[in-house]
């Protein structure tokens, strides 16, 4: 039997069936029935929609080597190198081995973050002092405006802090520090927030435990109920319908000590406000009211003009009982004014 090949030049009709040379496209054929009792097992066999979907409904696993994902009903597992790194189920995702997330933010939205691990580290790819920010720590967003009750809070490594050098103050070139900042551009990467943007906020603790402390203000004070709101420097004594009441004669020895308006080592701090219960500073430099001249060390005692302070006469006899301090500055004023003292009162 001889073999002739058949070309088609244009095309070719069978019924509805037509075959475009041209286009080599095949129009009119309406369906095409295969035998799907056994698989495919060379190129150009073709398989139908029922055996691929039969095929593909058995698959649940794509496996590469030792890598592997595999699909259970409610859950995903990922397996790398033979370990089993990951795991997607209906509660979350867990991930077994190391995460290493690259960019600029990362944010997590969740009601409670919990961790684990007992250090928390920041500021990693840092290799010498020179690259370190001014602030690294904790950031707490309280809001939108420029209000205090609204701005960041920041529990930071202050890098900026200058201590004195020694080992008292632990010579590591910064100081933790609490602050607050007003939300704005820097605040995107408050790493960048410098100090003029910032003021200090208070902080709270039972008991404090250091080898040493430091205040930019220099008295010890105690809230003491007043018998009327007094100002700062007023010099004051035991009495009055309260606690305290200010001096009104003169060479007093029954001053108590002076009004401050910012001790450096406040006590009894909740006992009412600065109006109610005002700070008495008792030893330390704070300013004192003070009527009359006065030259730099004369020692004070109480005036005649009511929570006001006058310089010793030369030669006036005293005792320590009626000192309330020296002054640590002259001023030739001979009206009420403010003067930097050493307070030591003699109670």
């Amino acid at each position: 039997m001889t073999t002739r090949n058949f070309r088609v030049n244009n095309g070719l009709e069978v019924g509805d069936v037509a075959i475009t040379a041209s286009s080599n496209a095949v129009t009119g054929v309406s369906s095409i029935t295969l035998d799907n009792t056994t698989a495919p097992n060379a190129d150009a066999k073709l398989a139908n929609k029922k055996y691929v979907d039969d095929q593909i409904s058995g698959i649940t696993a794509i496996t590469v080597g030792n890598d592997n994902i595999t699909v259970a009903d409610g859950s995903v597992t990922i397996t790398v190198n033979g370990n089993t790194e990951g795991t997607f189920t209906d509660d979350g995702l867990t991930i077994n081995g190391n995460l290493t997330v690259q960019g600029t933010t990362t944010q997590i939205d969740t009601t409670t973050l919990r961790i684990e691990d007992n250090l928390i580290e920041v500021n990693r790819n840092i290799s010498a002092n020179s690259q370190m920010p001014s602030y690294s720590g904790l950031v707490v967003n309280r809001g939108t405006s420029s209000t205090a009750t609204e701005q960041d809070l920041f529990w930071v490594w202050d890098e900026g802090f200058a201590d004195d050098g020694t080992t008292t103050h632990g010579n590591a070139g910064g100081a933790w520090t609490a602050l607050r900042a007003a939300r704005g551009t820097d605040t995107d990467n408050p790493s960048e927030i410098t100090s003029t943007e910032t003021e200090l906020v208070d902080m709270r603790c039972n008991v404090l435990h250091a080898l040493a402390t430091s205040a930019q203000y220099a008295d010890v004070a105690e809230r003491f109920e007043a018998d009327a709101p007094m100002t700062e420097g007023a010099v004051v004594m035991v009495g009055g319908s309260a606690e305290i009441t200010e001096t009104t004669s003169d060479l007093s020895d029954q001053v108590f000590g002076v009004i401050s308006s910012q001790p450096a080592y406040a006590m009894n701090a909740q006992a009412g406000n600065n109006e109610s219960h005002p700070f008495v500073a008792m030893t330390g430099r704070t300013p004192v009211r003070v009527t009359g001249a006065v030259n730099k060390g004369d020692r004070l005692v109480s005036s005649s003009v009511k929570g006001c302070a006058r310089a010793v006469a030369t030669g006036e006899s005293i005792t320590p009982f009626n000192v309330i301090g020296r002054a640590l500055e002259s001023n030739t004023d001979t009206g009420i004014k403010l003067v930097n003292c050493a307070v030591r009162t003699n109670n």
